[in-house]
């Protein structure tokens, strides 16, 4: 299933923002993608459908057959008696495959793509809450399993991404990282796959998914934020996910937007944005209002049916969620801001307010070059993301028009 495009939704007075030319794939990259795409071909055949000149395509088939990421066979029927058999050129399916793993509190997401750049699948499975991390990796590796087919051999794995939840858990590069479950999964990850691990924020890499394959596929800088069960973020900047030096960049949640008298939040602080915006926090509110709805779908109907505290709450949480993105969006002028998240929804309740902040509190020279635009990927995202993390971190960039499944949780 083709990932749906997110809807646009231009500030007003809104003009075109400027072209980005997409990065022209080499001539290896090339190859992969079009014996990827049709299966088995012949160095005849990728000349015709790639237009490169013969010497360049016989080169890049012979630094891939090198590297064993495609097979080369002769043809059945092809052993004639006069001049040089035909070779029909493969992808290996078991060649340098880059898998994503997202671990949440109560399911395992793995996405898993191919050296030729294109996302091969998104598989799901939910988890008991007395599950420990052995048990987490293990469902991952089942999970990447059936996504290969049946069989992940030995070196099949290229690099593996975790997206992991919790401000302030993961390593900094060149820093002793510190004890937390997040060293332990990535050691158990390691073991299992015997591939490099690199881990994440899951909230960065679904940034990075949206960026790759989703709502912003193609756009070098954006920002991204999504209202769940927490509020977090990602910011891509020059196409690359921007951590900060102490890898807590992203942080939304904890932008302070109640100084004076704000609730408190579990980071130890007053005021964040999480303790007005999180799924829970709206619905203590609304409850605080005498709203009936017991969950988000419901909170959405009443919305939609125009009772007064539903609507109440969610322009409040829209005010501050808008004007948190245009302090932001005023300090490193995106050119789209990608919205998700269970409270989205809500829909226009929600939405229209949030425009109006962010349209009233941008500064006029950035206003007319942001898209604000719904996130596409949905649970998938930060899977999809760990997996351009680290295919982009061996100088392989994923293609934005691969197709991306839905997850099964």
């Amino acid at each position: 299933m083709t990932a749906p495009q997110g809807r646009a939704d231009r500030l007003p007075n809104h003009a075109s923002p400027p072209a980005h030319a997409p990065r022209k794939p080499s001539s290896k990259e090339m190859v992969l993608r079009l014996v990827s795409h049709h299966g088995s071909v012949t160095r005849a055949q990728l000349m015709d459908l790639s237009g490169l000149p013969r010497t360049t395509v016989y080169d890049a088939v012979a630094t891939l057959v090198d590297s064993g990421a495609i097979t080369a066979a002769l043809a059945a029927g092809d052993g004639r008696g006069r001049g040089r058999p035909v070779e029909r050129l493969s992808l290996n399916p078991g060649r340098a495959q880059f898998l994503g793993i997202e671990f949440t509190r109560r399911a395992t997401r793995v996405a898993l793509a191919n050296d030729a750049c294109q996302l091969m699948g998104v598989r799901g499975a939910e988890e008991p809450g007395t599950a420990d991390w052995q048990d987490r990796v293990r469902t991952a590796h089942r999970l990447a399993v059936t996504l290969a087919g049946g069989a992940l051999g030995p070196g099949a794995v290229k690099g593996v991404g975790i997206g992991i939840g919790g401000p302030g858990t993961v390593p900094r590069p060149g820093r002793p990282a510190r004890p937390g479950p997040e060293v332990e999964v990535a050691q158990l990850v390691r073991e299992r796959f015997a591939a490099p691990v690199r881990v994440e924020r899951g909230y960065r890499l679904a940034a990075l998914g949206e960026a790759t394959w989703g709502a912003a596929a193609g756009e070098p800088d954006l920002l991204s934020v999504s209202l769940s069960r927490e509020v977090g973020g990602g910011l891509i900047q020059a196409g690359a996910l921007h951590r900060g030096p102490y890898a807590t960049a992203g942080e939304l949640g904890h932008v302070n937007v109640e100084r004076e008298g704000g609730r408190p939040c579990h980071c130890g602080g007053r005021g964040c944005l999480e303790t007005i915006a999180s799924s829970q926090a709206v619905l203590d509110r609304y409850h605080a209002c005498g709203g009936l709805a017991s969950d988000i779908a419901d909170l959405a109907v009443a919305a939609r049916n125009a009772e007064e505290a539903a609507c109440r709450v969610l322009a409040e949480t829209g005010r501050a969620v808008g004007g948190v993105l245009a302090a932001l969006a005023n300090t490193f002028a995106p050119a789209v801001i990608v919205i998700g998240g269970a409270l989205t929804r809500t829909g226009t309740a929600l939405m229209d307010p949030l425009k109006r902040e962010l349209h009233e509190l941008v500064v006029p020279a950035v206003r007319p070059h942001i898209s604000l635009r719904a996130a596409a990927l949905g649970t998938t995202a930060t899977a999809c993301g760990a997996v351009a993390l680290v295919a982009n971190a061996t100088g392989v960039r994923m293609s934005p028009a691969a197709e991306v499944p839905s997850s099964a949780v």
